[in-house]
């Protein structure tokens, strides 16, 4: 069973701090990383996890990678769930649109604008996996037609769910109303017909947001807006004086780092250490481990 830190169970003590309605968060300061705050929200009578996710623009796997002690298939009326709505943001270029695959997570940030947009995703399968690089985007498509590709029409058939090799916008179609063309052109950033499919490896390659965000950030993007796609499931930084982690499960095809929580956690703090700082190894390594996806903290400033 996995344990829960002090902290996340200092957290989950609390009542709902303040209530979301979508996540247009604040730049950190110069020097700073962590964004956002942790809640807690009540199950009430007939909420699903996927339900509460979508509420607080989450994804599936980041509720129940929060909520370890939940059984996210039969939630129980009474019962406090965090909600991860705190994050350390990539150390990359604050511009255009970032998408981390290690969190299911995009970012959106406007050009010369203090505050900056994140989303949820759902992300390729194991097989049909989304592709890392600086791309852009080369095409807005309001009702898109989806011509499917071969390996996904031979793949359904295979399945016993076949598709047409076109599909016209409507309910049936799993690009839904919106979509985002890259530059890698096969891939698209877009809408979805089926929502319980964002926050999780669902897509054969594509990149798909719930219909609200993608209709925010379709309006928000421009043609040429760079995106840049990464693949980092552990974090570290600052917050004024405290030194910041963040974990989140590997993609299954790099599960092998599990082995070695001791040295990714030496090496991730070290990448962003200060001379003197006090470390905090044993709880670095916990949380590693635990893959919460809650930023805690693992060291100090001297």
């Amino acid at each position: 069973m996995i344990k829960l830190s002090k902290k996340i169970l200092f957290l989950f003590s609390l009542g709902a701090t303040y209530v979301s309605y979508g996540l247009q968060l604040p730049l950190p300061p110069a020097g700073n990383d962590l964004c956002g705050k942790v809640q807690t929200t009540v199950v009430k009578a007939g909420d699903t996890m996927g339900d509460i996710a979508r509420k607080y623009d989450l994804g599936y796997f980041e509720m129940v990678a929060a909520n370890p002690q939940v059984n996210p298939k039969h939630l129980q009326p009474g019962t406090q769930l965090i909600i991860p709505t705190q994050f350390i943001i990539p150390h990359i270029p604050y511009r255009g649109i970032v998408i981390n695959l290690g969190t299911m997570r995009l970012y959106y940030f406007p050009k010369g604008k203090n505050y900056f947009y994140t989303y949820p995703v759902g992300i390729g399968r194991k097989d049909w996996s989304t592709p890392l690089g600086i791309l852009h985007i080369v095409e807005k498509i309001k009702n898109p037609v989806w011509y499917v590709p071969q390996s996904i029409y031979l793949y359904r058939q295979k399945e016993g769910d076949p598709v047409p090799k076109v599909v016209k916008p409507g309910p049936d179609n799993p690009l839904g109303q919106y979509a985002l063309r890259l530059s890698k052109r096969t891939y698209l950033i877009h809408d979805t017909n089926d929502p319980a499919s964002v926050g999780v490896r669902s897509s054969a390659g594509c990149i798909h947001l719930y219909p609200e965000d993608i209709k925010e950030l379709f309006d928000l993007a421009t043609i040429k807006e760079p995106v840049i796609i990464i693949n980092q499931p552990y974090l570290v930084g600052w917050s004024a004086d405290a030194l910041y982690m963040e974990a989140h499960l590997p993609l299954e095809e790099q599960r092998s780092a599990l082995e070695n929580a001791a040295e990714q956690a030496t090496t991730l703090v070290n990448s962003l250490s200060k001379e003197g700082m006090n470390v905090e190894w044993e709880n670095a390594k916990e949380i590693i481990q635990d893959h919460t996806g809650i930023p805690e903290v693992v060291g100090t400033r001297p």
